[in-house]
């Protein structure tokens, strides 16, 4: 059973240790109620595109939680958010149109940490597309 463990680990650490997972990357430092507006323009089977409209901002930072608004095309969702490992982390599905779950396009939103002098909240924003049909523009903040 080990002897399998270890050839299944070695086969994934050769294949996919020179690939970068993520597409796209971006940090973001945020203000409270700062929106964070990005389009996502999916290209559907070269047959036409579709913009996607992905929002967030966050509200409130109380006891080492951030509460976290999201508006992914026209879905209103909260999230509670820690700075704890497995608690600070978002994982949005951008679409669902393949069978494989290992093809479908993603979004990680990750809270890093947040500055209570400044009142500014740290996260990263990072998408993996492994078919490379997506786009991603950041509208807003400059």
């Amino acid at each position: 059973m080990n002897k399998i463990f270890l050839l299944t680990f070695i086969f994934f650490v050769q294949t996919y240790a020179n690939k970068s997972l993520w597409e796209y990357t971006h940090s973001f430092t945020l203000k409270k109620d700062q929106i964070v507006e990005m389009k996502i323009v999916k290209d559907y089977k070269k047959t036409f595109q579709y913009q996607g409209v992905l929002k967030f901002r966050w509200t409130l930072f109380h006891n080492d939680r951030l509460v976290l608004l999201l508006n992914y095309e026209g879905f209103k969702k909260q999230y509670i958010l820690e700075t704890r490992h497995k608690l600070n982390t978002i994982k949005l599905n951008l679409t669902d149109d393949y069978k494989r779950i290992d093809k479908r396009p993603f979004a990680i939103m990750k809270f890093i940490s947040f500055d209570s002098g400044k009142q500014k909240v740290k996260m990263d924003f990072l998408v993996s597309d492994p078919s490379k049909r997506l786009e991603v523009k950041l509208v807003t903040p400059k």
